[in-house]
């Protein structure tokens, strides 16, 4: 298993400016080093990469750092996620969304509360090469969250048993992540 580098281009017909994201993105993005933009994200494998997004003349350039990042088997899927973040073939990007379905739902759910999606997010796996981030966590994570350290989480009861019942449900439709290192 090697640390490596790999990137790839998404091209695009409108200008994306990353910068403007970087500066209104919500957790897990983190603005990053030279106009950049970061998360960590778990690969189909369950290995977690440092996902980083900067712009380009062309569209946006995907560098994912990790175990075997330069494999099509690890940058594809994962450039597909960042392409459904950046809603590239929507007209026009306000702000970022979440890397799957389930991410989505969940930060809709805490009304996108800087305060419970962090909390949320420590629930997450730490990235490896970016100690400083998290995956944000999957439907079973939170499922087998109990229900008491949700809701402080959370910060509501109410709050933690619909996001609970929203991550029941994502996780029957949809098998969890492998969990590798």
């Amino acid at each position: 298993m090697r640390r490596e580098t790999g990137y790839i281009l998404l091209p695009t017909r409108r200008r994306v400016d990353v910068a403007a994201l970087a500066r209104a993105c919500d957790v897990p993005w983190r603005p990053w080093a030279r106009r950049g933009l970061a998360r960590a994200e778990h690969g189909t494998d369950g290995r977690v990469h440092l996902v980083v997004l900067r712009p380009s003349p062309d569209g946006v350039v995907v560098s994912v750092t990790g175990a075997d990042a330069r494999d099509t088997e690890v940058l594809a899927p994962i450039a597909s996620r960042v392409r459904h973040a950046l809603r590239l073939d929507s007209r026009r990007a306000t702000r970022l969304r979440g890397t799957s379905a389930f991410e989505d739902a969940a930060l809709e759910l805490l009304g996108r509360e800087p305060v419970s999606a962090r909390a949320l997010l420590a629930l997450g796996r730490r990235c490896p090469v970016a100690r400083s981030l998290r995956t944000f966590p999957d439907a079973a994570t939170i499922a087998a969250v109990p229900p008491r350290v949700l809701a402080r989480a959370v910060g509501s009861g109410a709050r933690s048993r619909r996001l609970q019942a929203l991550a029941r449900g994502f996780a029957a439709l949809a098998p969890a992540v492998p969990r590798t290192s």
